[in-house]
């Protein structure tokens, strides 16, 4: 019977996710031509069946894929390591047993650390006819330090190598990604990435709850992502509600495969009381086969007893939800909140209104995680509601408290969200206009803020050390492609790594050094190459284990013996490691005597200034940079982080009391492009291209870009989409239009971005959105209590990118994240103070648009689930 509707994940009827436009956001037989795909929704949205879907697909033509699901004990290499053992035959039917054995050799050393070793001696006295022997025996810690393990940018390479030789793609699958530790989501990041640069036939698609987005941020230490971070590593799809007429026909379909009668009647039951979730759907589905009435079928009235069967078993269910220990005190008073307003929802900005309550951030934490555990669903960002009407009716018996009665129209269900693909649209055709990351169509000369150049093409360095500085996509590792390309033409040597959560600075500067070993052994003498090869083989290594052993033995020969032994192991600090320090050391003798520079660049550097373990790789870095700085030599460290990166560094160089802090850097601050650089970067490459645009669609683009080059080319992208076929111009009206869709495309960066804010950034993004583009003073020329707290705030938010300093004020960076804001806390822009949250003007209509000039006042109850 249950089979009816197919299997729980793998249903009988198969429906093609949409967005707003009617873009599939399931994959099809077409893979898309991002490289990263995230699926992330509420519970019971389909998010492993879309999975499922996957390796369906991938099954029909031919496709491999290797499925793994993320947990929080068990590291994400040991379940790839899993999942490809039990795919190995597959792969070698597939691409042959040649071609498997190297990636055999990256999966078993996946979960394997670097064996240690030991060289020793051992002496004996006595034995042969003596009765007596002593054994002596010292051993020394030789372990090589040169194999730093098997990551999984090595394993992705190995699977980007035998399917592109086959051009066969492969899929990685990976379910419940927001289960995983932190440290497994940074990998994932920087998996995602390392797919997208090295363009191989292999894809990653994860799977995960709405909080997904957020904890990928945050992992990733690469600062908000709003349109900047995560859109470049993944092409997020939300999985809203379905539609009525969708759930209808997943129904129907079945029903009349099997020749199960129905009522239409029966039908509409089923579909209103699952309100959008398919899963919920399927347990009243089965309950109303099960209950059909023997000639009719599923009636409206043996619907209507499936649907209360299943609310009713699920009461204990319910029970269980409201007494987990996530379930905090504010959550419970929200959902009674929320409970008690029955079908009508409630109205959020009233009950975080930031001038009434101190307590309006717990508040909003509250409503964010219900959001995510499906317990509560938002509509058209300020009501919300209990989508299961089961779990409101127990809520209310539960709490005893009765329901306000339904008030006004029905509110439709939410419209399907654009997926923010990579935000830049057409990835090729906005490449054709402007060029890649490598090699832009248009360079634009960037200046500091007192009108200095950047680029270090256009301003020599002072000093060894250079720092670019500035917020996510503003264009600091453009800086660094931009020396790296001077390097090029002057035939230096440059050693380009990412700092990463994953590995310390140390290893990736090894692995980075190692690449480009051939390059060394071209240009240098033996002695020094085997020189710095035995500093990368050394380094990182800070003690020396010895294990020393006596033992005597009992016994003649050839006889049995007995022995009594003691053992004992020595540490002898900083006698062999060698150090950053001392890699630096050595580049500088070797490329002193040719002048010929030797560049060490760092891009992200972030990602290591965060926890305990990577402070370390700050401090190894600054004694790099003070070696340098020391030695004299045409030995350069150039590195790109973000504002606060120089402060970071500081506080590192100054050791364990933080007292004696000095630095030689010559630090590039980037800030946001003035209206000359912005008209350069984006009239040029559209001229040069063929395209034309009005002045009305330039100003519009400048000022929505707010001067960030990554905001201007996503902006650009989405106009490009947006000219009709055949015609050639960005008018002001596609301009807007493409400004509109970039903002409602980030909905759900801007709400990851949002849900990783602590209170005071809250506070300060709330008071800064009510202001618009006006902006405030800088907290610390306000006055009150928690003003240093507010201060620290806007430095994290300024690092994050989602606030900009001009002079002594701040403001939302992008237009789209201030609207969200505003429209989340209810808030109409002003021009002093906070504004307090404004009457709802305008009501949202069942297909997810607004009509024209009502939406009740403060307070007021509307019916959002009318009859659910």
């Amino acid at each position: 019977m249950s089979q009816v509707f197919g299997a729980d994940g793998h249903p009988a009827y198969l429906i093609t996710r949409r967005d707003q436009l009617g873009a599939p956001l399931s994959l099809s037989g077409v893979l898309p031509e991002s490289k990263a795909i995230l699926f992330q929704g509420a519970p019971g949205m389909g998010k492993t069946t879309e999975l499922n879907r996957v390796e369906d697909l991938a099954e029909v033509h031919g496709w491999t894929t290797i499925r793994v699901t993320a947990s929080e004990n068990i590291p994400l290499e040991h379940h790839l390591t899993t999942a490809f053992r039990q795919k190995l035959d597959d792969l070698r039917d597939r691409f042959g047993k040649r071609q498997v054995r190297d990636l055999s050799k990256t999966v078993r050393d996946l979960t394997a650390s670097g064996r240690n070793t030991r060289w020793g001696w051992e002496a004996r006295l006595g034995g042969g006819p003596v009765p007596v022997e002593f054994v002596g025996k010292h051993e020394k810690d030789t372990t090589a330090h040169d194999k730093l393990g098997t990551t999984l940018n090595d394993f992705a390479d190995e699977l980007g190598r035998i399917a592109g030789h086959e051009n066969e793609p492969i899929l990685l699958l990976i379910d419940k990604i927001d289960a995983a530790s932190e440290h497994d989501q940074a990998g994932v990041n920087d998996l995602a990435i390392h797919l997208e640069e090295m363009d191989r036939p292999v894809w990653l698609v994860i799977a995960g709850g709405t909080k997904s987005t957020s904890s990928l941020m945050h992992a990733s230490r690469r600062m908000s992502g709003i349109a900047t971070t995560i859109t470049n590593q993944f092409s997020v799809r939300e999985l809203e509600p379905l539609s009525d007429e969708d759930l209808a026909v997943s129904l129907t379909e079945p029903l009349d495969d099997e020749q199960i009668p129905y009522e239409y009647a029966g039908i509409d039951v089923l579909v209103r009381a699952a309100n959008g979730n398919p899963s919920q759907l399927r347990k009243f589905a089965l309950a109303a086969v099960a209950m059909r009435d023997p000639e009719r079928g599923i009636t409206a009235a043996a619907a209507e007893a499936a649907t209360a069967r299943v609310w009713r078993d699920s009461e204990h269910s319910y029970q269980s939800r409201w007494d987990q220990p996530e379930t905090t005190h504010a959550q419970k008073d929200l959902l009674a909140k929320v409970a008690a307003q029955g079908t009508n929802g409630l109205y959020m900005p009233a009950e975080t209104r930031t001038d009434q309550s101190d307590q309006w951030q717990q508040v909003d934490k509250a409503r964010q995680e219900l959001v995510a555990r499906g317990m509560l669903r938002e509509h058209d960002g300020q009501l919300v509601t209990i989508p299961d009407k089961g779990f409101r009716d127990w809520l209310n018996q539960h709490l005893d408290q009765t329901p306000a009665p339904p008030h006004g129209p029905e509110v439709g269900r939410p419209a399907a969200n654009l997926a923010p693909v990579h935000l830049a649209g057409d990835r090729a055709a906005v490449t054709k206009v402007f060029g890649t990351s490598d090699q832009l169509v248009e360079p634009i000369d960037r200046k500091d803020k007192d009108g200095r150049p950047i680029s270090l093409d256009q301003r020599l360095p002072i000093g060894t050390t250079v720092l670019f500085t500035g917020p996510p996509g503003i264009g600091t590792s453009q800086e660094l492609n931009r020396a790296k390309a001077l390097a090029d033409q002057e035939g230096w040597i440059t050693i380009r790594f990412s700092a990463s959560r994953r590995e310390s600075v140390e290893a990736r500067i090894i692995r980075a050094v190692q690449d480009e070993m051939d390059t060394f052994k071209r240009r240098y003498p033996a002695d020094q190459v085997k020189e710095l090869k035995e500093i990368l083989n050394r380094m990182a290594v800070r003690t020396k284990n010895s294990m020393n052993t006596a033992q005597i033995r009992a016994g003649l020969a050839p006889g049995p013996k007995i022995g009594v032994h003691t053992a004992w192991e020595g540490v002898t600090k900083d006698s062999v490691g060698r150090t950053l320090s001392e890699l630096g050391e050595q580049l500088g003798k070797m490329a002193g005597p040719r002048r010929e520079p030797i560049v060490l660049m760092v891009d992200n550097l972030d990602a290591a200034s965060r926890d305990g373990a990577s402070r370390d790789d700050l401090v190894a870095l600054v004694g790099l940079s003070a070696t340098l700085h020391e030695n004299r030599k045409p030995a350069f460290l150039i590195a790109a982080g973000g504002n606060q990166m120089e402060s970071r560094l500081l506080s590192a160089s100054g050791g364990a009391s933080g007292t004696e802090t000095e630095l030689k850097l010559d630090v590039r601050a980037l800030v946001p492009m003035n209206a000359a650089e912005m008209r350069k970067a984006l009239v040029t490459p559209l001229a040069k291209a063929g395209y034309q645009c009005e002045p009305g669609a330039v100003d519009k683009l400048m000022e929505d870009a707010q001067g960030h080059p990554s905001r201007l080319r996503m902006l650009a992208g989405a106009a490009l989409e947006l000219v009709p076929p055949g015609e050639n111009t960005i008018t002001a009206e596609v301009a807007a239009t493409a400004a509109s869709r970039l903002n409602t495309r980030s909905q759900s960066l801007y709400a990851a971005a949002w849900r990783n804010c602590s209170n005071h950034e809250m506070a300060l993004l709330a008071k800064t959105a009510a202001h618009g583009s006006h902006g405030v003073p800088i907290p610390t020329r306000t006055a009150g209590p928690d003003r240093w707290d507010l201060d620290d705030a806007s430095k994290a938010l300024i690092s994050r990118g989602l606030l900009t300093r001009t002079d002594f004020r701040i403001h939302v960076t992008d237009p789209g994240f201030q609207d969200w804001v505003q429209t989340r806390l209810g808030t109409a822009t002003a021009l002093s103070g906070i504004a307090a949250p404004a009457r709802p003007h305008a009501q949202l209509t069942t297909t997810g648009g607004r009509a024209g000039e009502h939406r009740p006042a403060l307070g007021a109850k509307q019916d959002v689930q009318q009859n659910r």
